[in-house]
């Protein structure tokens, strides 16, 4: 496992490193500094620009390393304070800089125009500055940047608590096999989809129970969290979180009240997997924690480290070559995937060409690395092709990349299945893919929107959280699910409703997106391998929805996320074909 853990070294040699840079950093912010009342022109605009830019670079670093640690070892102090000092620092940069653009909004557009016609060196930053004019209405003073930035602080502080509540959470013991066992994040995935009812159900409820006890912290850390992202994007000029968030990636808010719209119309698909899956394992009247075990438990399939190294690239090779010899450099050094106990057990992500998971060995773990590997291939040749401030895509776009991945490797696998059995294993994956990605994932942004809807007007209590929460399941579960009452408590293990703003709804249209790009480049081959390297290497060189157009791919004027429902119930009747192919077979 030696390569599969992080050479933070590449970053900072060790922790001294990392306050040396911070001091380093210090220097630079007070030199751009007397520069605050200073008359612009072309050359001066060039300056500052390059000084904040080398200075945000460097600060990524500082952010990436201080997180990256923390992860890698939440129950180290040193660590844990890496992240806090990171954090604030980060929060004192932005602040600092916003002076550069203050100066720039203030000559206007037209006179900016005209610098980078008298200094061609401007040009790299002609979309960034264009993006900052399409911002202007939302950029604040001093004294309103202050109390944005004690919210950010806030919630800084607010995450911080919810991290240590997950990392100190006891879930308490089940009895498998007249065994007691602790239920921990580690183990939790085994034992909610066991194929024996008593053992997911009592999962269900420990765990659930938990998050019960502590719902009133949950509830208030979230109630604050929300409340300052509110307060937040009302300073800075905006009629909601949605807008905000949709405004500055400049995506246009029609694609999320569509995808809502036509999941919500497509529900029934949903519902009818949901019930083909029950009546396939043979569970009369099921609860939500039965739709966690697999079409075939029977067929326990485990992935070494190794095989899943070769799996992941004999499945990206359509891709090509120049994607095949990135995913090998990675390999080495940029994927911390050991189990560790002293690592965080229940998140996985990427960051730069840095991704972390806890490889167990399940086809989970196999599908997680592959996605993340999606990410960190795209930052890498971002980080080759473009400027620091173009080198990161926006997670609309990100989330593509890594999705795509995903299908390829489903493909394989079915495509290299030995049996029928695991064919069916591999085709409910796809399904479930289509199931958990669109409709889940647009369950909890439609989810999020009402949250912020009522935290507009009162507080988000564990009451109205538990109420809200049930409703909404109901709603896309349908009529034919047993809901306990403990299930209602759900919310508060939705990390993502602590950590980011609308970020599920991207799932639902990557995967959406990814099956009409593998559809172009894998199957009609009328989209080549060169330009979809191209689509990876641009990072944010052009908005997101521009992007797209490398591709061929307009999502406000196709049929791209009702297409994705077809392709749902195609899947659907070929699983229909292959069970009673099995059924025939076996008569």
């Amino acid at each position: 496992m030696s390569e599969f853990k992080w050479n933070l070294q590449e970053i900072f040699i060790n922790s001294q490193a990392f306050y040396d840079e911070i001091e380093n950093i210090k220097i630079l912010l007070n030199n751009i500094k007397q520069y605050e009342s200073a008359e612009l022109d072309a050359d001066l605009l060039l300056l500052l620009l390059d000084k904040k830019w080398e200075i945000k670079e460097r600060t990524n670093f500082i952010l990436i390393y201080g997180s990256l640690m923390y992860y890698r070892n939440i129950k180290n102090d040193e660590c844990i304070e890496l992240k806090r000092v990171a954090e604030k620092f980060n929060n004192e940069v932005d602040t600092t800089l916003k002076f550069v653009d203050r100066k720039i909004l203030e000559l206007g557009f037209e006179k900016i125009s005209s610098f980078i016609v008298k200094n061609p060196k401007l040009e790299i930053y002609r979309l960034s500055l264009h993006n900052l004019f399409r911002l202007e209405e939302h950029i604040q003073t001093n004294e309103i940047n202050q109390k944005i930035k004690q919210n950010g602080d806030i919630i800084n502080a607010q995450l911080e608590s919810y991290n240590n509540l997950l990392r100190d959470i006891e879930f308490g013991t089940i009895e498998v096999d007249n065994e007691e066992v602790k239920i921990t994040s580690s183990n939790f995935v085994k034992y909610i989809s066991s194929i024996d009812e008593a053992t997911r159900r009592q999962t269900y409820f420990v765990v659930n129970e938990a998050f019960q006890k502590q719902k009133d912290i949950f509830a208030s850390i979230l109630n604050r969290i929300y409340g300052c992202r509110i307060e937040n994007s009302i300073l800075e000029k905006y009629t909601s979180v949605l807008e905000k968030i949709l405004f500055e990636e400049n995506i246009n808010p029609e694609i999320v009240k569509k995808l809502i719209k036509s999941v919500n119309n497509n529900l029934g698909l949903a519902q009818q997997y949901l019930k083909i899956k029950a009546d396939l394992l043979e569970i009369d009247n099921p609860h939500l924690y039965d739709f966690n075990v697999p079409l075939d438990s029977n067929l326990k399939i485990r992935y070494s480290i190794e095989e899943a190294k070769e799996i992941i690239l004999n499945a990206l090779n359509p891709l090509g070559s120049k994607y095949i010899e990135v995913v090998k450099k990675l390999f080495n050094g940029h994927i911390d995937a050991e189990l560790n106990e002293n690592k965080h057990q229940s998140i996985t992500f990427s960051w730069h060409t840095y991704s972390f998971m806890n490889f167990r060995e399940t086809y989970i773990d196999l599908k997680n690395m592959i996605h993340e590997i999606g990410h960190i291939v795209n930052y890498y040749f971002s980080k080759k092709e473009q400027p620091f401030i173009y080198e990161d895509s926006t997670i609309f776009i990100g989330e593509i990349a890594s999705i795509i991945n995903e299908i390829l490797l489903n493909r394989y696998l079915y495509n290299n299945a030995s049996t029928s059995e695991e064919k069916i294993f591999y085709l409910s994956k796809e399904i479930e893919n289509y199931f958990s990605s669109v409709f889940r994932q647009t369950m909890y942004t439609e989810f999020e929107n009402g949250l912020y809807e009522i935290r507009n007007k009162s507080e988000l209590t564990p009451e109205l959280l538990c109420e809200r929460y049930n409703s909404i399941v109901k709603k896309y579960y349908g009529n034919n699910v047993i809901y306990d009452e403990i299930a209602n408590i759900e919310w508060a293990r939705l990390g993502h409703l602590y950590r980011w703003s609308y970020y599920p709804y991207k799932y639902a249209t990557g995967l959406l997106i990814a099956s009409s790009i593998v559809d172009s480049l894998v199957d009609k081959k009328t989209l080549t391998k060169e330009l979809y390297i191209q689509f990876l290497s641009s990072g944010s060189s052009q908005y997101s929805l521009d992007l797209l157009k490398i591709l061929n791919i307009d999502l406000i004027n196709t049929d791209i996320i009702e297409t994705g429902f077809n392709l749902m119930s195609s899947d659907i009747h070929t699983l229909h074909n292959v069970l009673s192919f099995k059924k025939t077979k076996n008569n």
